[in-house]
C-alpha cells in the first residue's frame, strides 16, 4: 500500500509595514495550518511574489509607504495568488469599485475573532468578497 503525498499548507505572503501586524498575521495564520511569509517592504514582496508557489496575498493598506490596492493587483495578475487587502480605515467608494474590479476582497482592521481566516479560506475556494457586510454602506 503506498503512501498519499503530503498535502502542502496554503502558501501566503503578508505584506504590512507595520512589524508588530505582520508578527501576530504570521502567528495566527500559522496556528491555522497556513505556510506564511511576512514582508515589510514592497520591493521584496514582489520579488518573492514573482517567484511563484503563492496561494494567496494579505495586504495592508497604508498609503504612501505601501500602495494597498496596486500591490493586490499585481498579486491577481502574477498568477493564480489571491489577495486580501486589509484596511485600517472605512473604505471609500473608489477603493471599493477597485477591489470589486480587480477581484480582491477586503476585510476592516481590527480584526475581530476569525474574519481574517474565514475571508481567506473563501478567497482561497474561489469566493471573492470585495463587498464585506458593513463595507458597502
Amino acid at each position: 500500500m503506498s503512501k498519499a503525498p503530503p498535502v502542502r499548507a496554503p502558501r501566503v505572503l503578508v505584506l504590512d509595514q507595520d512589524a508588530a501586524v505582520r508578527q501576530a498575521l504570521c502567528f495566527s495564520l500559522g496556528l491555522e495550518g497556513y505556510g506564511v511569509e511576512p514582508f515589510g517592504d514592497a520591493d521584496s514582496f514582489v520579488n518573492r511574489l514573482q517567484a511563484g508557489g503563492v496561494d494567496a496575498v494579505i495586504i495592508g493598506h497604508a498609503p504612501p509607504a505601501i500602495a494597498g490596492p496596486p500591490m493586490a493587483k499585481a498579486a491577481r495578475y502574477a498568477g493564480e495568488a489571491i489577495a486580501i487587502l486589509m484596511t485600517a480605515t472605512h473604505p471609500a467608494a473608489d477603493l471599493r469599485r477597485a477591489a470589486r474590479r480587480d477581484g480582491v476582497s477586503l476585510i476592516e482592521k481590527p480584526l475581530m475573532g476569525d474574519a481574517l481566516p474565514q475571508a481567506l479560506e473563501a478567497a482561497l475556494r474561489g469566493v471573492v468578497d470585495a463587498q464585506r457586510p458593513g463595507l458597502d454602506r
